[in-house]
């Protein structure tokens, strides 16, 4: 087959400058939806916490359902993006935590551990907003090895 790998996907091509693969673009879609629904979270909280009973369901159905089945849909990007090669594997570490992360904090909060619980949220709410510094278009940023080294003037 023509224009393929022996592994029998197509060859790398690196995206044109400016552009991101659809993966990408997708992927960060996603970490967009997580940062607001996880930033969501502790609002959910502290309403209910002032006495308005309705956002209790909000919490514990953003953090059962919407949260993990966010965090499954990147973790399958950030596999599709790195077996297609656009892109490194560590995303798919840091998604497979993430999604950990998710489920335990999802765990501690049915069973009222609120000392796992919120700091838990904070390091997740901190997963996610790094994951999505990091997955913007490497194609706009500079290389590191030439910043790396560049001698002094």
């Amino acid at each position: 087959m023509a224009g393929q790998s022996m592994a029998g996907r197509p060859p790398n091509r690196p995206a044109t400058s400016g552009q991101q693969p659809g993966i990408a673009r997708a992927m960060r879609g996603v970490l967009w939806l997580l940062v607001v629904a996880v930033f969501a979270q502790p609002v959910f909280a502290g309403l209910f916490l002032d006495g308005h009973e309705v956002w209790r369901d909000w919490h514990a159905t953003t953090g059962m359902l919407v949260l993990p089945l966010l965090a499954l849909v990147q973790v399958v990007l950030a596999v599709l993006g790195w077996r297609l090669g656009h892109g490194p594997g560590w995303p798919v570490v840091a998604s497979v935590g993430l999604l950990v992360a998710i489920l335990v904090q999802s765990v501690a909060g049915m069973n009222g551990l609120l000392a796992v619980h919120v700091p838990l949220g904070v390091a997740i709410f901190g997963l996610v907003a790094t994951l999505l510094g990091r997955t913007r278009n490497r194609s706009a940023a500079r290389p590191r090895s030439r910043i790396m080294h560049r001698s002094a003037p």
